[in-house]
C-alpha cells in the first residue's frame, strides 16, 4: 500500500506533499503522545486519514477543548467531529495528506500500531520537557486515575497493548526519575504509579490536560 504512494527512492516526491510544522516542540510531543494513545493514522492512494478517539462523555471535552485546538495551533487545521451514540464513542477525524506526512515525518506510523511495533519517536527521548508532554499525551488518553480502597489518594494507571510502547514508557519514566510497578499481564497489560512522593511529582512536573483525570486525581 505504502509503495503506491512512493516513488522509486522510497519518498512521497511525487505527491509533493508539505510540512505543516518542522519544529519539535513540547505541545508537538503531547501531540505525539495522544495518538500513541488513542489515535492512528491510514492512508492509500487518494486516501490520507489520521483519527483519534474517545468515549463520548468521558473525552468529550478532552478532544473538542483541548485536543482540537492544539491541532489547529500545531498544524492550522481543525479536525471534524463524528459521535457514535450506540457506541458511545467520539471520533475526530481529518483527511490531509499534508498532516499524514508531517506526522510520519515526526516519527509516528501509519496502519495497525500493534502489527507496526508502535513506540515513541527518537526525538522526544532528547528533552525532558519533551518527554514530560509526551507521558501526558500518553495517560491522558491511554491512562487512568483509581482510587486505592482504604487510601485516601489515587494511583496513576498506564496500560498499553504494544510490547515496544510498554518498553518506551518504561525507559521515558526512568529518565524522568519515576519508579513504576512490574507490569500486569492479567488483560491488557497495565503498570502503575504508587509511591506518594512519585505522585505529587507527577501532579507538580507532568500534571493531566484530560480533566477527567484532573478531577479523579487526589493528591497524597
Amino acid at each position: 500500500m505504502e509503495g503506491v504512494l512512493r516513488n522509486k527512492r522510497g519518498d512521497f516526491a511525487s505527491i509533493k506533499p508539505k510540512l505543516l510544522t518542522d519544529k519539535p516542540s513540547d505541545k508537538l510531543a503531547e501531540f505525539i503522545g495522544i495518538m500513541l494513545g488513542d489515535g492512528n493514522i491510514w492512508y492509500q492512494p487518494g486516501y490520507y486519514c489520521v483519527r483519534v478517539f474517545g468515549h463520548i462523555k468521558n473525552d468529550r471535552k478532552y478532544l473538542l477543548n483541548f485536543f482540537n485546538p492544539l491541532a489547529y495551533e500545531l498544524f492550522g487545521l481543525k479536525f471534524n467531529i463524528y459521535e457514535e451514540v450506540k457506541y458511545s464513542k467520539i471520533s475526530l477525524v481529518k483527511y490531509n495528506k499534508d498532516l499524514v506526512y508531517t506526522l510520519r515525518k515526526f516519527g509516528l506510523r501509519s496502519g495497525d500500531k500493534i502489527k507496526n511495533g508502535v513506540d515513541i519517536p527518537r526525538w522526544i527521548f532528547e528533552s525532558k520537557d519533551y518527554l514530560r508532554a509526551c507521558i501526558r499525551g500518553l495517560i491522558d488518553t491511554d491512562g487512568s486515575v483509581v482510587p486505592i480502597t482504604g487510601r485516601d489518594y489515587t494511583y496513576i494507571w498506564f496500560s498499553s497493548a504494544s510490547e515496544k510502547l510498554r518498553r518506551d514508557f518504561q525507559k521515558a519514566m526512568k529518565i524522568l526519575g519515576y519508579k513504576i510497578a512490574k507490569w500486569n499481564f492479567t488483560g491488557t497489560p497495565k503498570t502503575y504509579i504508587g509511591k506518594k512522593e512519585l505522585l505529587r511529582k507527577y501532579y507538580k512536573e507532568v500534571n493531566f490536560s484530560n480533566l477527567k483525570h484532573r478531577k479523579r486525581f487526589m493528591l497524597p
